[in-house]
């Protein structure tokens, strides 16, 4: 399994490399999370996932594939993803369709999402995010707010909180108004 996370993490730095000069943007994502928590349920009973990332943009199109493995179990989930975000005025909506594949076990599922992010307040603003599984037939919604404020100089904080509702995707135990959320980052 090794050999394979180093093959897949050569592979996605290639891919940004490939993007420079060529008008495109590209990033690289890594992360460990101490639980693999997404939709309002704990996804691998307290183990926790690593996963890598990379994105190619061209003006309003981002594709991108992203991996991740479960340390502790056999988990592995892979997606290849297209997405069309262009800036209107002044919000930011969005339209994408996803990929994804669960090894060894598990069907493979195709998503669609839609959303937008418009401002409320010069700091303040509004996003609301949907998914719909094919393999589920159900969607999931989030609703957030974001503000942010120059704290001191060079010193941003910024704030969120959503609340989710689960209309068949997960499962029904979790149907109606799911999780919140609350974060902080300073920049």
């Amino acid at each position: 399994m090794r050999k394979h996370q180093l093959a897949t993490a050569s592979i996605l730095v290639s891919l940004v490399s490939l993007a420079q000069g060529s008008g495109l943007e590209g990033s690289f994502q890594s992360q460990w999370q101490s639980r693999y928590v997404t939709e309002g349920r704990d996804n691998l009973d307290s183990n926790p996932l690593v996963s890598a990332g990379v994105d190619l943009t061209h003006q309003a199109v981002t594709a991108g594939v992203w991996q991740a493995w479960a340390n502790g179990s056999d988990y592995r989930e892979n997606n290849l993803f297209v997405e069309y975000a262009p800036y209107v005025e002044h919000w930011s909506p969005y339209l994408n369709v996803t990929y994804l594949q669960f090894h060894p076990q598990g069907a493979d599922d195709v998503e669609t999402g839609a959303g937008f992010t418009a401002p409320i307040q010069p700091w303040l603003s509004v996003s609301l995010d949907g998914t719909w599984s094919k393999q589920a037939s159900g969607a999931f919604y989030a609703l957030t707010l974001h503000t942010q404020r120059e704290l001191i100089p060079n010193l941003t904080g910024k704030l969120h909180i959503t609340q989710t509702y689960d209309d068949g995707y997960a499962s029904d135990d979790y149907n109606g108004p799911n999780h919140r959320e609350a974060g902080a980052h300073l920049l």
